[in-house]
């Protein structure tokens, strides 16, 4: 399955999922959320707006604004990202009659539940190469009109006047019920990251280097880079081999190692940003 095909899967799937989260889960309960998506619920409930339309009117300026500073590629993804969303929040109920999802009791259920949702949902999107488009393009036309203003502090008062209208119009309790959901689904798109495509830099020390660096190429078809090293108690020479591999490699790696070195000393850590010649085997936010 090629990296494109992967994407665009990714894409049909994030959004499908990003607009059952809002039109099935987050509407029905009640539960407000930040960006251009928590303004559509407040004009909805003042003035009976579709949210889906309210979203495309609202997002249409933002790109038309930030086009240049998002890129030809990503703004045309985000876009389509927004258009299809936007037209099955408005739809969903019509498509699946049959089908309908009663807002649940308890309203600290629903923001866990939703923030679970939508984080895979915007991980899937992330991963494609998109976005849900909303307030972070404004954001990036404000830094770069007031270029001595920091990205996150934009960030914040942007979040912060979404919030309180959101207070305003459908209570404080939806804010704290929101920011919850907002936690959860910080932490579920971590977590998408680092079980579908994390990477790992792994550094062993070890006697019998020469198999270990043979086996890691050939095997898990990964470059390494040898060091020489001595013990700081024993003051043995020793070679330091170091190599980056991804998740699902770990286990093949260290039956690599416990079969030829079981003696030899291994750190292992993750990293969250690669550069340079590393074949990525999977997408990655």
């Amino acid at each position: 399955m090629n990296t494109k095909f992967k994407q665009h899967l990714l894409l049909f799937a994030g959004t499908i999922l990003y607009s059952v989260y809002a039109a099935l889960l987050l509407t029905p309960s009640k539960i407000g959320t930040g960006g251009i998506l928590g303004i559509a619920l407040c004009l909805n409930k003042l003035f009976n707006f579709k949210i889906g339309l309210t979203s495309i009117v609202l997002n249409v300026p933002l790109f038309i604004f930030g086009f240049k500073l998002l890129g030809k590629k990503f703004a045309l993804k985000s876009a389509i990202i927004v258009l299809i969303s936007s037209l099955l929040m408005d739809s969903m109920n019509t498509l699946l009659p049959n089908f309908s999802v009663l807002p649940i009791n308890d309203k600290l259920t629903s923001a866990i539940f939703c923030g679970v949702t939508s984080g895979i949902a915007m991980a899937m999107l992330f991963m494609s190469g998109g976005s849900t488009g909303g307030l972070d393009i404004s954001a990036k036309v404000f830094k770069n009109k007031f270029k001595s203003i920091q990205l996150s502090h934009i960030l914040l008062f942007q979040d912060f006047c979404v919030y309180v209208f959101v207070g305003i119009v459908l209570g404080v309790h939806s804010v704290l019920y929101a920011l919850i959901m907002s936690f959860i689904r910080s932490k579920t798109i971590d977590a998408v990251q680092e079980g579908m495509s994390s990477s790992r830099q792994c550094i062993i020390i070890c006697n019998n280097y020469e198999k270990i660096v043979e086996r890691v190429k050939n095997e898990l078809g990964r470059g390494v880079t040898v060091l020489d090293a001595v013990g700081g108690y024993s003051h043995n020479n020793k070679k330091f081999i170091y190599v980056v591999i991804q998740k699902h490699q770990f286990s093949a790696l260290n039956l690599i190692i416990k079969d030829i070195d079981p003696l030899a000393f291994v750190a292992i850590s993750p990293v969250n940003n690669i550069l340079g010649n590393y074949k990525q085997t999977s997408l990655s936010l």
